[in-house]
């Protein structure tokens, strides 16, 4: 519909502005079934989770007191866990009283809770006024009771919080901290203050990346795309899926024939690079402009969908390009919100890529083993992200950990461009890439939660993948020229097989669908990007094939690893999308079914969706499966043909509404005001709080322990670490013990899971775990004897912890403390002399 019609879009304002008013109301008369659009944002603050003493019981004159001091603005919560001996009685008169103080004895907040209301290790959120300048400030938690109150709280007793201390008015305790946790509610203006510093302290990383990422695409597009115009912002978004993908290729084929990157080599070839691009862009401009009708395809305008219509000169800018460019800042600015708390990427994944890009950064080109960090002599896994990360960390004085944090959510935030760049390539219309952008980047649930796993990987991979689609159409029903750019789509999906094997195993079968659908039209094309792809990768494909055992690889079943993802099927609100792109199927069928071009683009996506789903549930169809893909990853990835199919149907019911009666027209537009408002507040919203506390296994307090063992320890140190059970017989830390060889560079007893490469490293790996997962009394000297036996110089404990509990080394004779704050705590291993 076109924007001038502006009498419509006054309906459109109409209906985003009651929206928007219903929200900002506390949406009033909301059915109870239907979970509310907006709540508070809140995180925790200081978390003090660890427990294994109770407080003295507060009654009569004896109180209890915890200072603390808030980290964050906004302090709205404070969480303890009660204590009690016996059930209550019916009659029972008991009172709990909790009050805040300030550093100044100013009370803030007040709760009485009658105790026959309270039970044995029951959780309570005590929500205080919020205090909007909290950050820095000295607050005092009292507990104090009626004389017969029988009920008392959780506490610690080793100190677990720097910034405060427990003490009780009476008597004597144990407890040096209470188990609490405090929470904070983001507002507006520490969140834009959030991004304020996170430009300022990353921008240049921004920007750089930026300028890396699109470099290869712009010099490919501008010297062999002469001949096509192009809709400004789906070229930048080619641009960057090209330049993603060629980095790998260039990485991997230079280290081939003995290259190695430096970082002085890489600001060269960017530097020179760009002025390429300058010249070219200097010399298209002053070329006068040719007549384009030779050798192009010609269609009728009805049909929007047939990709050899001629693409018409689009360099001007469209108010398209401007939504487009506030989603895109939108969307990266709630990914970095999502982040704000940690210093270090979450998940078992991220030390891993840490641990790669370290290694690639030591050696300037793409892995043969992991010297020198790790005895491991080969490398299966694929790579093209890393030759990102560690041509960033040569380029610049970064921190490897936030780099990766940051360089993740802008991948992250700029998937919707190649979203945009793909659908506009396959319909020529902008609204329709316009709505698919608009999913990706606000109201679904991916990609924006690959940021709780840390994977690097797959989230580049889909970058990718959506560009790769498009001229994987084009070449089968595009126009003629379109058909001469095979070798890019040789690119693309080399390069896609080099960041991440499993994405390009769910690519393969849309070319063949494509294929089918075309009725085996232009099939030459598809067989030369094929053979192009194959000899691309063929160097990779013989070192794999030298180091695994392929057959074993593929056939390889891990039980439970092919169950069906439910809970990503329901969280949010991408259920309703999948309800409503069931419905739209029907319509696009019938379309179809009436020869309409426009439908064949949503069927191919639906049509691939259900291929990957049949050939992944073997385990649900009797079939042969494999673990090599499975349905979690597969699932993960569906948002980009649910983004597209979404913007191509949506778009024509859009269309459709411009052929009605005026009345309904104004409907409408009423109600699509109103949609697009609801989905955009709900989707910053879910953004803000997407990441999973779960995954976070480095807390913010494990980067400083991190930095103190990097200064203290010895090179040589074998460190301990908590470690857990994390995918079939592979173990990985379980907080930021995990870090410590890519980060202090020092070996650990469970290191990134790259170690399951050394038969050896596993099995020693594995039987260390086992033997100190069957310790029961860390504090028995005789567990810091066995644990010197194994090598063992040092341990290091994190915030979120595990199953060596810092209490219990503390009490260990065998054992020295040498470093303790905020929860995080390093011990020596020092046996006493008989």
């Amino acid at each position: 519909m076109a924007i001038r019609d502006w009498r419509l879009w006054l309906f459109f304002a109409a209906g985003a502005v009651l929206a928007a008013a219903w929200v900002w109301r506390g949406e009033p008369l909301r059915p109870s079934a239907i979970p509310p659009i907006v709540t508070p944002v809140l995180a925790d603050d200081i978390n003090q989770h660890r427990l294994n003493t109770a407080a003295p019981v507060p009654a009569g004159s004896r109180v209890l007191e915890q200072t603390f001091t808030a980290q964050k603005d906004g302090l709205r919560e404070i969480e303890l866990i009660f204590v009690r001996h016996d059930e209550p009685a019916a009659d029972e008169n008991g009172r709990l009283t909790l009050k805040l103080f300030t550093r100044d004895g100013r009370l803030l907040a007040e709760q009485t809770l009658e105790t026959r209301n309270l039970r044995h290790n029951q959780t309570y959120i005590w929500q205080i006024p919020g205090q909007a300048d909290s950050a820095g400030q000295a607050y005092m938690l009292q507990i104090s009771g009626s004389p017969d109150n029988p009920v008392s709280v959780w506490g610690y007793d080793l100190d677990a919080v720097s910034s405060g201390a427990f003490s009780v008015s009476e008597g004597e305790t144990a407890v040096q901290d209470l188990r609490f946790i405090t929470r904070y509610q983001l507002g507006w203006g520490s969140a834009l203050g959030q991004l304020g510093q996170t430009a300022v302290h990353y921008g240049f990383l921004f920007l750089l990346a930026l300028a890396f990422l699109l470099l290869p695409g712009c010099l490919i597009l501008l010297l062999g795309l002469r001949w096509a115009s192009w809709d400004g912002m789906a070229w930048g978004g080619t641009a960057l899926a090209v330049g993603t993908a060629v980095w790998p290729v260039v990485w991997y084929l230079f280290s081939l024939v003995g290259g190695r990157w430096t970082g002085w080599l890489l600001w060269l070839v960017l530097l020179t690079g760009w002025v390429a691009v300058f010249v070219l862009v200097w010399r298209g401009a002053r070329r006068p402009e040719k007549r384009r009708d030779a050798g192009q395809d010609v269609t009728r305008s009805s049909r929007p969908y047939d990709t050899s219509r001629i693409m018409h000169h689009a360099s001007r800018i469209h108010w398209q390009h401007i939504a487009l460019m506030l989603i895109l800042l939108i969307g990266f600015g709630v990914r970095l919100l999502a982040v704000r708390d940690l210093n270090i990427p979450p998940w078992v994944d991220a030390s891993r890529h840490a641990l790669i890009t370290a290694v690639m950064m030591e050696n300037g080109r793409t892995l043969q083993n992991y010297a020198p960090y790790l005895t491991i002599d080969r490398f299966p896994y694929h790579f093209g992200f890393h030759t990102i990360s560690a041509s960033l960390m040569l380029m610049g004085n970064w921190r490897l950990e936030q780099l990766l944090l940051n360089l993740g959510q802008l991948l992250n935030a700029l998937v919707p461009l190649t979203l945009y760049a793909a659908t506009w390539l396959m319909t020529r219309r902008r609204n329709t890439a316009l709505i698919a952008a608009f999913l990706a980047a606000i109201p679904f649930f991916f990609p924006g939660y690959y940021a709780t796993w840390g994977r690097f990987t797959q989230l580049t991979g889909v970058l990718i993948l959506p560009v790769l689609l498009a001229f994987t159409w084009l070449l089968l029903r595009g126009a003629r020229r379109w058909r001469r750019l095979w070798h890019l789509a040789v690119l693309l999906a080399g390069g896609l097989f080099l960041v991440h094997l499993r994405v390009f195993v769910f690519y393969v079968p849309f070319a063949f669908v494509v294929w089918l659908m075309s009725w085996g039209r232009h099939g030459r094309y598809l067989l030369a990007t094929a053979v192009g792809a194959f000899l691309l990768i063929l160097p990779r494909l013989l070192y794999l094939q030298s180091v695994t055992e392929p057959v074993k690889a593929i056939s390889y079943n891990l039980p439970g690893y092919n169950q069906f993802p439910t809970g990503y099927y329901q969280a949010g609100w991408d259920r309703y999308f999948i309800w409503l792109a069931g419905l739209l199927l029907l319509w696009a069928a019938w379309q179809a079914l009436r020869k309409r071009a426009w439908a064949f683009l949503p069927l191919a996506m639906a049509a691939w969706t259900l291929l990957l789903l049949f050939m992944l549930s073997g385990d649900y169809l009797g079939l042969p499966s494999t673990s090599l893909v499975n349905l979690n990853s597969m699932y993960i990835t569906l948002f980009v043909p649910l983004a597209i199919f979404s913007g191509v149907t949506l778009d024509q019911l859009w269309r459709r509404l411009g052929r009605q009666r005026r009345p309904l027209q104004a409907v409408g537009y009423f109600a699509a005001g109103m949609a697009a408002t609801l989905l955009l507040i709900f989707g910053i919203r879910q953004q803000i709080s997407i990441l999973n506390p779960n995954t976070i296994l480095a807390r913010p307090p494990d980067l400083a322990g991190l930095e103190w063992l990097d200064a203290n320890l010895p090179p040589d140190a074998l460190v301990a670490v908590n470690s857990w059970l994390w995918l079939g017989n592979t173990y990985a830390g379980a907080d930021g013990g995990a870090w410590i060889v890519p980060l202090p560079r020092r070996q650990a007893t469970t290191p990134p899971a790259d170690y399951v490469y050394n038969r050896q490293m596993a099995a020693q790996v594995n039987q260390f775990n086992k033997e100190a997962e069957a310790i029961t009394d860390w504090s028995d000297p005789a567990a810091a004897v066995w644990l010197y036996e194994q090598g063992g110089s040092h341990i290091f404990i994190g915030a979120k912890g595990g199953f060596m509990d810092p209490a219990a080394l503390a009490r260990n004779p065998n054992l020295q403390m040498m470093y303790g704050e905020d929860g995080v705590f390093i011990f020596e291993v020092a046996l006493r002399e008989e």
